[in-house]
């Protein structure tokens, strides 16, 4: 690959079928993908998959060599790890990430690669970290924070991404 654009050796013109590739040795691949190109460019589905196991890596949607669609990747162990829409290599709606173990890490909408209405994250135990409302990519509304025990840190109102107000500061005590 060379400038984004695939290439067959000793030839500089890009090429366009069918890939099937893998990383590690040729004997004994740790992975392995599959997808189509188009004049040198990802185009439409590219999967991969763990070579020993056969689960999938990712199942990624390409339009003219960029994210285009629900894309969507996993764990080693099988849970997914990541899912989301994309535009023109951007994130565009939904994006949804989990933790290893499965619990949700991450919840947001998104519009033309920024965070664009209400964003969630979550501590590894399920409990919520942050939560908050994003226009155009700057913090805009109402904002709120827990500790991992799940009592409140903090709360306070943005607009058009600085301060709007007075915010409220706990212990993880309560006090």
């Amino acid at each position: 690959m060379d400038n984004g654009l695939y290439t067959v050796k000793f030839s500089d013109e890009p090429i366009t079928g069918k890939v099937y590739g893998y990383f590690g040795e040729e004997s004994n691949p740790k992975i392995v993908y599959i997808g189509d190109i188009r004049n040198g460019k990802r185009e439409g589905r590219w999967k991969s998959y763990y070579h020993s196991t056969g689960k999938k890596i990712y199942d990624y949607n390409y339009k003219n060599g960029k994210l285009d669609g629900l894309n969507t990747d996993w764990y080693e162990n099988g849970k997914k790890r990541g899912e989301g829409t994309y535009k023109d290599d951007k994130e565009d709606g939904l994006i949804t990430s989990w933790y290893e173990n499965g619990q949700k890490n991450f919840r947001g909408t998104y519009k033309d690669g920024k965070p664009d209405g209400l964003v969630t994250k979550w501590y590894e135990n399920g409990q919520k970290e942050e939560e908050g409302t994003w226009k155009d990519g700057k913090e805009d509304g109402l904002f709120t924070e827990w500790y991992e025990n799940g009592q409140k840190s903090f709360e306070g109102t943005y607009k058009d991404g600085k301060s709007d107000g007075l915010g409220t500061e706990w212990y993880e005590n309560g006090q």
